[in-house]
């Protein structure tokens, strides 16, 4: 039985520093520009899934601060992966097109695309704008015509979360859109996304939400207003074949 492993991290946030730490006042993030924040974090990660002989990765957005962007894929040369991209809400697809090749675009300015197997079809979506969109919606009913099963990458979750981040104005503007799009498939969907910087798995109708925790740092799920843990950092292994979809949480602590 073929079998494909791959590695889904996000949320690197490279050379930004969390300006409040625990509690966060105003249930609001503020980031201050930081030359090297959280790149530690990110060496430990893409060395452990070296060292686990995974070859492919996929990063599910947030890279950090403008200036960082080189700096995220010089690490990244540094090591032989085969890596597919998208974006986050802190990333700009015209920034990241000076240090990396994102190819033809299929919906003007936006980084989507998909890729196949006998098994099972995989689709990155751009949510850089905090939305999908109406033009990559019509693109994803596309994609998805015929098809049974669907891996789907995207930086923000598209079922909600029971948690004070869902509730600060953080979540994707159209979700309830995209949301209904997939319900109304005849496809067995796991989503893939970040964002969030938790730990989360949620399921309705013919949908898993799979939430991965952050490279930089975690939000405390339940709380009653954002608080962040600095210590903990993680990744996702994904095990795909033609049965089922099975993954592992990768965390890290730091002393």
């Amino acid at each position: 039985m073929t079998k494909t492993t791959l590695a889904f991290l996000t949320d690197t946030h490279l050379g930004q520093r969390l300006v409040a730490k625990g509690e966060i006042a105003g249930d609001k993030m503020g980031y201050q520009e930081t030359l090297g924040e959280h790149e530690h974090h990110l060496r430990v990660v893409l060395d452990d899934i070296a060292r686990k002989d995974i070859s492919r990765i996929v990063f599910g957005g947030d890279i950090g601060a403008a200036q960082s962007v080189g700096r995220f894929f010089e690490l990244l040369r540094g090591y032989a992966f085969d890596m597919s991209l998208i974006l986050g809400n802190h990333d700009s697809y015209g920034n990241v097109t000076q240090h990396y090749d994102l190819g033809e675009s299929i919906v003007a300015g936006k980084l989507c695309f998909s890729q196949h197997d006998p098994y099972l079809k995989r689709i990155f979506l751009d949510t850089s704008d905090n939305a999908v969109g109406d033009n990559q919606r019509k693109w994803l009913v596309r994609e998805l015509a015929g098809v049974k099963k669907a891996a789907i990458f995207l930086h923000h979750p598209i079922l909600p979360l029971d948690t004070s981040v869902d509730r600060t104005g953080a979540a994707l503007r159209d979700r309830d859109d995209v949301r209904s799009l997939l319900i109304d498939t005849d496809c067995q969907i796991s989503l893939f996304c970040g964002h969030y910087h938790m730990i989360d798995e949620a399921r309705e109708a013919n949908i898993r939400q799979y939430v991965t925790p952050a490279v930089s740092y975690q939000l405390v799920k339940q709380s009653e207003h954002l608080k962040a843990d600095m210590k903990t950092f993680g990744y996702r292994i994904l095990e795909l074949d033609e049965d089922e979809i099975r993954t592992q949480i990768v965390l890290f602590s730091k002393a």
